[in-house]
């Protein structure tokens, strides 16, 4: 396989197949969890399948040769959001018990930010994906995260790509403090939360979510990383 002769399309179906499974199985979850009345641990699901030009900058800038394509672990994407801190832990525990995926990589950026601020909980997984010429093993990656990190992160991510990855400095020392007010805002939330589950409530709304039966498959996230 070579970028001269690589069909394109074909080679990223196998990904689409899969980033498209998991956005439908992971919305099915959410679902359960509402129509059995329990906490919904997951707020929004979307995925992504790299660009060829995304895919071979990327290979360029890890110092790949094309021959290691199949290697990248983020060409098909799954993001999952959440309200609190303790439903990233949450989900993350739903994967793991998963028997369709095997996961070999974590990085917890909540625990360990990137120095940039960046916080994210990614998990990278073997899956086989079936097709029509039998089980094609792709990586696939998950990344977890709370609403407040994805508003930080969707911001800090469109910078880096209108600076061409060279964001000012002084634009660089306050997303690192916004980063930090985020986390504290989570927290807090996340505080928040246990004492109100913990307080007696006689009566309490069931969740409900208008959107249960409308499954849109989101393809935005990350298409220049």
């Amino acid at each position: 396989m070579n970028q001269q002769t690589i069909n394109w399309q074909e080679f990223l179906q196998t990904y689409e197949l899969a980033v498209n499974g998991f956005v439908l199985k992971l919305e099915s979850i959410k679902k359960q969890y509402i129509l059995a009345g329990l906490k919904n641990p997951i707020e929004s699901v979307s995925g992504r399948v790299k660009t060829p030009k995304s895919i071979v900058e990327k290979l360029k800038r890890m110092n790949m040769s094309f021959d290691e394509i199949r290697n990248l672990s983020d060409i098909g994407g799954i993001r999952i959001t959440c309200k609190y801190i303790q439903e990233v832990y949450q989900i993350f525990d739903l994967l793991k018990a998963r028997k369709d995926i095997e996961i070999f990589w974590i990085k917890d950026y909540i625990e360990n930010p990137k120095p940039s601020g960046y916080r994210s909980l990614h998990i990278i997984a073997k899956y086989n994906a079936e097709t029509i010429n039998g089980r094609i093993p792709i990586n696939v990656e998950f990344q977890i995260r709370t609403l407040a990190m994805h508003l930080w992160g969707s911001i800090e991510h469109s910078l880096k790509y209108k600076y061409y990855r060279n964001i000012p400095e002084n634009i660089k020392l306050r997303l690192i403090e916004a980063s930090r007010i985020a986390y504290d805002l989570d927290v807090e939330m996340s505080k928040i939360k246990q004492e109100m589950d913990s307080l007696d409530i006689q009566e309490e709304r069931p969740e409900y979510d208008d959107s249960l039966f409308e499954f849109d498959f989101d393809y935005t996230y990350d298409e220049k990383n």
